[in-house]
């Protein structure tokens, strides 16, 4: 959904693991650690382990799925929450 034109055959071990991780933490982790800092860290991760273009990669969905779950918690006026 947020990883648009990108099979999950096509992106790299480290880049799907990075996220899967990332994600389940600001899904699940509960409210100790801001989903910015989530981001950042798997970003530093994802310069470590990763290739040259892994960071953009992983923060530019994170991103994606951090605004989706803002949009979620705090749907914007006249938007219906079901």
């Amino acid at each position: 959904q947020f990883a648009e034109h990108w099979d999950l055959e096509r992106m790299a071990v480290v880049d799907r693991n990075i996220l899967r991780l990332a994600v389940y933490e600001m899904l699940w982790g509960g409210r100790e650690t801001p989903p910015k800092v989530v981001i950042n860290e798997a970003i530093e991760i994802a310069k470590k382990f990763g290739t040259r273009e892994s960071s953009r990669f992983v923060n530019g969905i994170l991103d994606r799925v951090r605004q989706d779950l803002r949009q979620e918690i705090h749907p914007a006026q006249g938007d219906k929450v079901e």
